[in-house]
């Protein structure tokens, strides 16, 4: 069994040119896949790496309820933090020997035609499953997976689990992701180390497509110290196997919406 942790970064707001504060010009939903039996010491070493870096903002409450957001470590005022960057370096190494893979749609936004935020969000979890079928196919075991996402209000989770769930059972890519069982499940971030994770790990996937894509907008974030993560995202990023179309599919789509 496979868990996909399911997470999101930027807004699926709409947005203007220039950038006004606070709003993104793309949004990224991004997934973070292990198995099933990695889970409990992943938990446990995750937890000991959170009680290394911060044991001051900690203090005397229970570090498994204590999250470090992504969009903290990574934000642009954080360039020159050296423990931001060590820690996520070291995120990272847990995920490598935990042989966890990741996956993001990224798409960047049209400013003249805005996307709704929840077909955004929705589509993003449909190209989510098709690669994370091909994935779950071409495994040694062809097991089957679970997905996870980070709740947020009940009548959005529900809205999210019903798209879903027509997507699976009524559309006919959907219809042919068999691996992926039953509704999404929605978990609190607060007590789940796979959201906590890809959170950080979300963060810096997001920071190198701004960086890449959207650095000539005015009003812009500079993210270009996250680049300097690329090379250990692209290791962990889903590279298939066999070709599709005559084509290897990668774990990371960007759809660009604004041309």
């Amino acid at each position: 069994m496979y868990f996909f942790y399911i997470d999101e970064s930027g807004s699926p707001e709409s947005h203007h040119e220039p950038l006004l504060n606070g709003e993104t010009p793309i949004f990224s939903l991004n997934s973070l896949c292990i198995q099933d039996n990695d889970w409990r010491i992943l938990d446990r070493e995750y937890l000991t790496l959170k009680n290394r870096f911060f044991r001051n903002e900690i203090g005397t409450r229970r570090p498994e309820y204590f999250e470090i957001k992504g969009s903290e470590l990574t934000r642009p005022g954080s360039s020159t933090n050296k423990r931001a960057q060590q820690f996520i370096k070291q995120v990272i190494e847990l995920c490598k020997k935990h042989n966890a893979t990741l996956f993001s749609i990224i798409f960047i936004k049209d400013v003249a035609k805005p996307t709704s935020k929840h077909s955004l969000y929705t589509m993003a979890l449909q190209y989510l499953c098709e690669r994370f079928q091909i994935f779950l196919e071409e495994s040694p075991d062809q097991a089957n997976s679970i997905l996870i996402l980070d709740s947020r209000m009940h009548n959005i989770d529900l809205a999210i689990a019903q798209s879903h769930m027509s997507f699976i059972f009524g559309h006919n890519t959907g219809k042919t992701c068999d691996k992926i069982l039953e509704a999404p499940m929605f978990a609190n971030s607060t007590l789940t180390v796979g959201l906590q994770i890809v959170d950080i790990l979300g963060s810096c996937i997001y920071g190198n497509f701004y960086q890449r894509n959207c650095m000539f907008i005015q009003g812009s974030l500079n993210y270009s110290h996250i680049v300097a993560y690329w090379s250990d995202l692209d290791l962990l990023q889903f590279k298939s196997r066999n070709l599709y179309e005559g084509r290897t599919k990668t774990g990371f789509r960007v759809i660009d919406f604004s041309s």
